[in-house]
Protein backbone atom coordinates (compact mmCIF):
# COMPACT_ATOMS: atom_id res chain seq x y z
CA UNK A 1 0.00 0.00 0.00
CA UNK A 2 1.33 3.47 -0.92
CA UNK A 3 0.23 7.01 0.92
CA UNK A 4 1.11 10.20 -0.17
CA UNK A 5 0.33 13.17 1.46
CA UNK A 6 -0.44 16.51 -0.35
CA UNK A 7 -1.34 14.45 -3.63
CA UNK A 8 -3.00 17.48 -4.77
CA UNK A 9 -3.82 21.21 -3.42
CA UNK A 10 -5.98 22.68 -0.53
CA UNK A 11 -7.48 25.02 -3.34
CA UNK A 12 -7.92 21.74 -5.38
CA UNK A 13 -9.86 19.97 -3.00
CA UNK A 14 -12.02 22.64 -2.04
CA UNK A 15 -12.64 23.46 -5.64
CA UNK A 16 -13.81 19.42 -6.14
CA UNK A 17 -16.11 19.58 -2.88
CA UNK A 18 -17.95 23.01 -4.47
CA UNK A 19 -18.11 21.16 -7.50
CA UNK A 20 -20.12 17.70 -5.82
CA UNK A 21 -22.18 20.66 -4.37
CA UNK A 22 -23.19 22.10 -7.25
CA UNK A 23 -23.49 19.40 -9.90
CA UNK A 24 -24.84 16.77 -8.18
CA UNK A 25 -28.12 16.32 -9.37
CA UNK A 26 -30.42 12.62 -9.36
CA UNK A 27 -32.26 13.85 -12.95
CA UNK A 28 -28.10 14.34 -14.28
CA UNK A 29 -27.07 10.77 -16.18
CA UNK A 30 -23.67 10.91 -14.30
CA UNK A 31 -25.01 11.15 -11.04
CA UNK A 32 -26.26 8.26 -8.86
CA UNK A 33 -26.53 6.48 -5.46
CA UNK A 34 -24.93 4.25 -3.61
CA UNK A 35 -26.14 3.33 -0.44
CA UNK A 36 -26.52 6.40 1.18
CA UNK A 37 -23.86 7.89 -0.65
CA UNK A 38 -23.75 10.92 -3.49
CA UNK A 39 -21.58 9.19 -6.98
CA UNK A 40 -20.35 11.87 -9.65
CA UNK A 41 -19.09 10.47 -12.32
CA UNK A 42 -17.11 13.56 -13.52
CA UNK A 43 -17.35 15.46 -16.70
CA UNK A 44 -14.20 16.72 -18.14
CA UNK A 45 -13.59 19.98 -16.98
CA UNK A 46 -10.37 21.36 -16.79
CA UNK A 47 -10.32 20.69 -13.00
CA UNK A 48 -11.39 17.08 -13.39
CA UNK A 49 -9.16 17.35 -16.59
CA UNK A 50 -6.46 17.73 -14.01
CA UNK A 51 -7.32 15.05 -11.63
CA UNK A 52 -7.41 12.58 -14.32
CA UNK A 53 -3.94 13.74 -15.44
CA UNK A 54 -2.00 13.25 -11.59
CA UNK A 55 -3.51 10.19 -11.31
CA UNK A 56 -2.48 9.00 -14.83
CA UNK A 57 1.34 9.97 -13.39
CA UNK A 58 0.32 8.41 -9.91
CA UNK A 59 -0.37 5.01 -11.67
CA UNK A 60 2.83 5.22 -13.85
CA UNK A 61 4.99 5.28 -11.48
CA UNK A 62 3.79 2.04 -9.65
CA UNK A 63 2.96 0.21 -13.13
CA UNK A 64 2.91 1.49 -16.74
CA UNK A 65 1.02 -1.23 -18.00
CA UNK A 66 -2.26 0.30 -15.91
CA UNK A 67 -4.51 2.87 -16.64
CA UNK A 68 -7.85 4.42 -15.54
CA UNK A 69 -10.48 2.98 -15.65
CA UNK A 70 -13.10 5.60 -13.86
CA UNK A 71 -12.46 8.10 -10.89
CA UNK A 72 -15.75 9.34 -9.11
CA UNK A 73 -16.38 12.36 -6.66
CA UNK A 74 -18.45 10.97 -3.86
CA UNK A 75 -19.88 12.69 -1.02
CA UNK A 76 -20.77 10.28 2.25
CA UNK A 77 -23.16 11.63 4.74
CA UNK A 78 -23.27 10.86 8.77
CA UNK A 79 -24.12 7.08 9.32
CA UNK A 80 -22.70 5.85 5.58
CA UNK A 81 -20.05 3.32 5.84
CA UNK A 82 -18.53 -0.11 3.52
CA UNK A 83 -18.25 -3.40 4.32
CA UNK A 84 -15.00 -4.90 3.71
CA UNK A 85 -14.62 -6.24 -0.12
CA UNK A 86 -12.42 -6.70 -2.79
CA UNK A 87 -12.65 -5.02 -6.13
CA UNK A 88 -13.32 -6.68 -9.23
CA UNK A 89 -10.46 -8.61 -10.90
CA UNK A 90 -10.51 -5.94 -13.97
CA UNK A 91 -9.77 -3.80 -11.24
CA UNK A 92 -5.91 -4.46 -10.44
CA UNK A 93 -4.90 -1.68 -8.80
CA UNK A 94 -7.68 1.38 -6.62
CA UNK A 95 -6.77 4.55 -5.33
CA UNK A 96 -8.77 6.71 -2.62
CA UNK A 97 -8.22 10.57 -2.44
CA UNK A 98 -9.41 12.46 0.44
CA UNK A 99 -10.47 15.72 0.10
CA UNK A 100 -11.55 16.13 3.64
CA UNK A 101 -10.68 15.57 7.28
CA UNK A 102 -13.38 17.69 8.84
CA UNK A 103 -15.70 15.16 9.98
CA UNK A 104 -15.17 11.77 12.52
CA UNK A 105 -15.21 8.34 11.28
CA UNK A 106 -14.37 7.28 7.86
CA UNK A 107 -11.30 5.71 8.73
CA UNK A 108 -10.20 3.31 5.63
CA UNK A 109 -9.27 -0.29 6.53
CA UNK A 110 -7.12 -1.55 4.24
CA UNK A 111 -6.07 -5.44 4.77
CA UNK A 112 -6.04 -4.73 8.36
CA UNK A 113 -4.83 -1.59 8.40
CA UNK A 114 -6.53 1.59 9.38
CA UNK A 115 -5.72 4.45 7.13
CA UNK A 116 -6.43 7.80 9.05
CA UNK A 117 -7.97 10.14 6.23
CA UNK A 118 -6.42 13.56 5.73
CA UNK A 119 -6.96 16.27 3.06
CA UNK A 120 -5.33 15.78 -0.41
CA UNK A 121 -3.77 12.39 1.32
CA UNK A 122 -3.97 9.67 -1.79
CA UNK A 123 -3.67 5.62 -1.30
CA UNK A 124 -3.53 3.22 -3.57
CA UNK A 125 -3.32 -0.37 -2.98
CA UNK A 126 -4.00 -3.48 -4.83
CA UNK A 127 -8.16 -3.08 -5.02
CA UNK A 128 -8.59 -6.87 -6.50
CA UNK A 129 -6.57 -8.75 -3.97
CA UNK A 130 -6.02 -6.52 -0.71
CA UNK A 131 -9.70 -6.80 1.36
CA UNK A 132 -10.53 -2.52 2.39
CA UNK A 133 -13.63 -1.49 3.81
CA UNK A 134 -14.68 2.06 5.01
CA UNK A 135 -15.57 2.84 8.92
CA UNK A 136 -18.75 4.61 9.72
CA UNK A 137 -18.88 8.47 9.57
CA UNK A 138 -19.99 9.01 13.07
CA UNK A 139 -20.20 13.06 12.38
CA UNK A 140 -20.05 15.42 9.41
CA UNK A 141 -19.23 14.55 5.55
CA UNK A 142 -16.44 12.86 4.06
CA UNK A 143 -15.81 13.66 0.37
CA UNK A 144 -13.60 11.28 -1.98
CA UNK A 145 -12.26 10.26 -4.64
CA UNK A 146 -12.16 7.04 -5.58
CA UNK A 147 -10.36 6.00 -8.91
CA UNK A 148 -9.85 2.58 -10.11
CA UNK A 149 -7.50 1.10 -12.65
CA UNK A 150 -7.37 -1.18 -15.26
CA UNK A 151 -4.72 -3.46 -17.94
CA UNK A 152 -3.83 -1.15 -20.55
CA UNK A 153 -5.04 -3.83 -23.29
CA UNK A 154 -8.15 -4.34 -21.26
Amino acid sequence: MIEIKNFISNVQSDNLITFHKSHFDLNKENCLTHRNTQVIDPPVTNQTEQIYNMLTGFIKTINSNLQINYFQIVKWPTGESQPEHKDFDYHPYTSILYLNDNYTGGETIVDGTTIIPEKNKLIGFEGDKMTHSVNEITEGTRYTIPCWYKHANV
